[in-house]
Parts: C-alpha cells; sequence; structure tokens
C-alpha cells in the first residue's frame, strides 16, 4: 500500500485483487469504479484508492486495468497538484483529489506500466516495452522502445531516471541512454562471455 499525507488529506493506495465487480460479497464496496481499455472482460490487476480526512473516509474509488499484472509499488502511484496518477496494467489513471472523478486515462504501454515518474510539468512513465513520457492532459508526447523488454532477470534496475537523461537496460543486458526527449545518446550492446 502507498500512503500520501496531502493537504489535509490521507490518501491510501491499495491492491485489491479480490475485489469482483457488481459482487455484494466485496470485503469493501467502492463508491466508483473505473476500467482501462478491455479490463470489464479481462481483469488482470485491481487498485482501489481511499481518502481521509481527519480519520474519516471521505471518498473511495477502485481503478481496474487488463493487460500484463501490476502492484502498487514505491513510483508506482504519484500525488500531485491535487491529483492521484495510478499504474494499472498498460494503462495510467489520472484521478481528481477533490472528487476521484477520471480525469483522464492513458495506455503508456501495450504491455506493463511499472512506475510513474515527475520530470518538469510532464510524467515518466517506466514500461515493459517502452519508456513514455505524457503531459499533464495525459497525451504521449513520446515513446522509447528497445531491442528487448526493459526487465531483468538478474537484479539489475533496467530504468533509472538521472538527473540528465534515463539509463535503461533490456532483458538481453543491452544498455540505452536517452535524454528527455526520448532520443537516443548512447547504446551499448552487451558482449556474451563465450568462455
Amino acid at each position: 500500500m502507498n500512503r500520501y499525507e496531502y493537504k489535509n488529506l490521507v490518501i491510501e493506495i491499495l491492491n485489491d485483487p479480490l475485489f469482483t465487480s457488481g459482487s455484494t460479497d466485496n470485503v469493501f464496496q467502492y463508491s466508483k469504479c473505473y476500467y482501462g481499455g478491455g479490463a470489464p472482460e479481462y481483469q488482470t490487476s485491481k487498485h482501489g484508492i481511499k481518502i481521509y480526512s481527519e480519520g474519516v473516509l471521505i471518498n473511495d474509488c477502485i481503478v481496474i486495468g487488463s493487460g500484463g499484472g501490476t502492484g502498487i509499488y514505491d513510483n508506482s502511484t504519484i500525488v500531485n497538484c491535487d491529483e492521484v496518477l495510478v499504474c494499472c496494467c498498460n494503462t495510467v489513471f489520472c484521478l481528481s483529489l477533490s472528487n476521484l472523478e477520471l480525469k483522464w486515462q492513458t495506455m503508456a504501454d501495450e504491455a506493463t506500466c511499472f512506475t510513474i515518474h515527475q520530470l518538469e510539468n510532464d510524467y515518466i512513465v517506466y514500461g515493459e516495452l517502452t519508456i513514455s513520457r505524457l503531459d499533464r492532459e495525459g497525451n504521449i508526447i513520446w515513446s522509447f522502445g528497445g531491442a528487448d523488454i526493459f526487465v531483468s532477470i538478474d537484479n539489475e534496475d533496467p530504468f533509472k531516471l538521472e538527473s540528465d537523461h534515463i539509463a535503461l537496460t533490456d532483458f538481453n543486458r543491452n544498455k540505452y541512454k536517452i535524454d528527455f526527449d526520448g532520443k537516443l545518446i548512447s547504446y551499448c550492446t552487451f558482449q556474451f562471455d563465450r568462455g
């Protein structure tokens, strides 16, 4: 669970994998439900949002995505400028904190959106297939894909947001540096030791 204190509010964002749309047997009944593309039929991940003021629950909703499964981890959510942004499967959802109304949703990766980071007035989304930059309205400014997925099996961090570039490593251990305009600065292929 991610927990934020923002102004006079406490915002909790949590996984709720057992939630079933339309069921009266849910542990918690959310007042609003938002779906990513394909999610009404193929629900992969479900992330609940609860807002408290002075210890009292004042609003809640759930976002449901389809595609590669996600959880709630460090950097998979952001609270910023009276908005909450949540990566859920292949989609980034942006909701207004005042009423948890959906402002926009953007499929930022065809598979999975792992993390979201603020960069200047925009957002950088680390996805399995692409790195994307979104503006404050959810429009994709650019996206960058590599030779393979940006996932590591040897505990190397495949995504690093540095002060002046983004460092990436793909599944085959190829390394990329891109600038904040999505342009390739350098690329280094991994050389296997043939022993």
